[in-house]
């Protein structure tokens, strides 16, 4: 059984790809600053349109980089910091290597 943190050359590229989205990164970066992050807070902050902001945040949870948890009407995100380790493990493993 594979492990949260073993990642694909496909699971790669598909984070690669959705963090190589301006919007994503910042809705990323600003659910990473945060413990936890209400939906509402993100709504406030970006000018792209509710349902957007909801495409991008599905898109980091179906990739692993997030989770959510409801709370009555409120819907609270936070990172899932073994996921993006695992993907810096990654690419850190395929960069060059330092001369000894």
């Amino acid at each position: 059984m594979a492990k949260l943190t073993d990642l694909t050359d496909s699971d790669v590229a598909q984070i690669g790809k959705a963090l190589g989205d301006p919007n994503r990164l910042e809705i990323y970066t600003q659910i990473a600053q945060c413990d936890e992050l209400w939906c509402g807070d993100m709504c406030a902050k970006h000018t792209i349109s509710a349902p957007t902001l909801s495409h991008h945040l599905k898109v980091l949870t179906d990739l692993g980089l997030i989770a959510s948890r409801k709370e009555g009407l409120n819907v609270y995100y936070r990172v899932i910091p073994e996921k993006f380790a695992a993907y810096l493990k990654y690419l850190v493993s395929i960069g060059p290597k330092s001369p000894r």
